[in-house]
């Protein structure tokens, strides 16, 4: 009876430590981008950008598929539920600070290649692709065509804000430009 128990509690152990190791790699990505109202208006744009001219990368991007609410599988939304910055997107919105999309996603990320996760807000305001790359640290890499105001309204113009940026997990970033912000947190499944 003994020798059954211990070998199926080692069963348990490899399977605990199997499902452990396959999950290496599987995370979170969550972003809020906002206008800084105001701010920046007289400073110089940050390669502003023709409104035609779309951000690299778009034709090899891929869109998160819809959460199905089965266990995590690559490029799925995450959920309203699982989002830890509705209180920042809150207190932005007191502050006057516009929220032009607020989203994230399920990712495995390697040390390969990892795809571009297309962005796109449905008043046009945000269009483009981020990247999140696995090296010694997360890589995070924004490429977006930004307006302060919807598509539809106004020819606005548009900035692109392009960066790269070194991040640990589970510790809020902030990304700067003249006339917008995006936050970001990329946390290991569990």
């Amino acid at each position: 009876m003994i020798t059954r128990f211990n070998a199926l509690l080692a069963a348990l152990l490899m399977a605990c430590a199997f499902s452990a190791q396959a999950a290496q790699g599987d995370y979170t990505v969550e972003v809020l981008i906002f206008s800084q109202s105001g701010y920046g208006d007289g400073a110089a744009p940050y390669e502003l950008m023709d409104a035609n001219s779309p951000p690299p990368a778009i034709a090899e991007s891929s869109q998160p598929s819809p959460y199905n609410g089965l266990p995590f599988s690559q490029l799925e939304s995450l959920p309203r539920d699982r989002f830890q910055l509705g209180d920042d997107a809150a207190r932005l919105r007191r502050e006057g600070y516009q929220i032009l999309w607020h989203g994230g996603w399920y990712q495995n990320v390697s040390t390969g290649r990892n795809p571009y996760v297309r962005i796109q807000s449905g008043d046009g305001r945000v269009d483009g692709v981020i990247k999140v790359d696995r090296g010694r640290y997360l890589h995070f890499k924004p490429d977006l065509l930004l307006s302060r105001s919807a598509a539809a309204e106004t020819a606005s113009p548009r900035y692109r804000f392009k960066q790269s940026r070194r991040m640990r997990s589970e510790q809020l970033h902030y990304l700067d430009h003249p006339h917008f912000g995006m936050l970001v947190i990329i946390n290991p499944l569990r």
